[in-house]
């Protein structure tokens, strides 16, 4: 984790948050000239050294899927079809670009069964069923196959963050299930999970998610959308994750910056401006693309004006 500096880094979008191993490489791969077979063998080897940190693996796939070319990803996938990194990049890559609009019927049904080949090669890890229930998720497959993927993926790594976050969309009323049932599912994750287990945001992310549904309905729903913030729930929420994981050292999972983003955005947007600039320190100018970027936002300029606003407090 980046803790502070003695001088403050300017706000910047990063991706790979503080992960600078994937950083470099996805520098490398941005360079023109990159042949597809040194791309691949680079990315074999960052996805490598992971070893059995599966929390990281599915940081570096979701980071290097989005920034990847999708012949670097077919490429490789087609060099190497018996090795599983392969063929999981290759169906999170597909995942990826369906994000706003799933992917084509032959293109699913190509992902799924790359998931698929991957989990055979590879039975311990976690990531090829979290990218099929990203893709189930898209397609608003019915609960008899999403469930089974689900399963498994929770017997591999019960507090795998990605995959948490694809069921809480897949349960929300705006695809397969409903406000009752996504709040019952972030509800049972708050109770059981460890404080610092990698599904420690999904609270806040879900509470977030409710602020932007109200904003997103105009009118009356919107003017009192900062209601949420005053509530007891709210309240729970942003104390335990300020005492739990904003503190140096609290949490060391691959996607700690990404959540103390939002834990910043909700205070900033709570209007808790001197607990907001305690984490914004914290996040040392790593900048998300959720939340800052809601409703077209630059989420570099919404952040920096945040951060201000919170420096101005003090």
């Amino acid at each position: 984790m980046i803790l502070g500096r003695s001088r403050k880094p300017a706000p910047r979008l990063a991706a790979e948050l503080d992960d600078t191993e994937l950083g470099r490489v996805c520098r490398q791969l941005a360079g023109r000239g990159t042949a597809r077979t040194l791309a691949a063998a680079v990315i074999e080897r960052l996805l490598k050294d992971t070893g059995q940190d599966w929390d990281r693996r599915a940081h570096r796939l979701a980071v290097l899927a989005a920034v990847t070319r999708p012949a670097t990803q077919r490429s490789w996938l087609d060099q190497q079809p018996g090795h599983p990194d392969a063929q999981t990049l290759f169906a999170w890559g597909i995942m990826a670009r369906g994000s706003h609009t799933p992917p084509p019927g032959a293109e699913f049904e190509q992902a799924v069964e790359a998931c698929a080949t991957a989990a055979r090669l590879n039975p311990y890890d976690p990531n090829p069923w979290v990218a099929c229930l990203g893709l189930l998720r898209q397609w608003r497959r019915p609960r008899t196959e999403v469930f089974p993927i689900w399963k498994e993926i929770v017997e591999r790594d019960p507090w795998h963050r990605e995959a948490h976050v694809q069921m809480y969309g897949y349960l929300s009323p705006r695809q397969c299930g409903s406000h009752a049932q996504a709040m019952d599912f972030v509800d049972q994750v708050r109770a059981t999970a460890p404080n610092n287990a990698p599904t420690a945001g999904l609270p806040l992310l879900a509470l977030i998610d409710r602020y932007h549904a109200a904003l997103s309905q105009g009118g009356v729903q919107a003017l009192t959308a900062d209601r949420l913030w005053s509530g007891p729930e709210a309240a729970r929420i942003l104390d335990r994750a300020q005492h739990d994981w904003a503190e140096p050292g609290r949490s060391t999972h691959a996607a700690a910056l990404a959540d103390l983003n939002l834990l910043a955005y909700a205070l900033s947007v709570a209007r808790e401006q001197s607990r907001a600039a305690l984490v914004f320190r914290r996040v040392a100018g790593v900048v998300t693309a959720f939340p800052w970027g809601y409703d077209g936002q630059d989420p570099v300029l919404a952040f920096t004006a945040a951060q201000r606003r919170a420096e101005g407090s003090h």
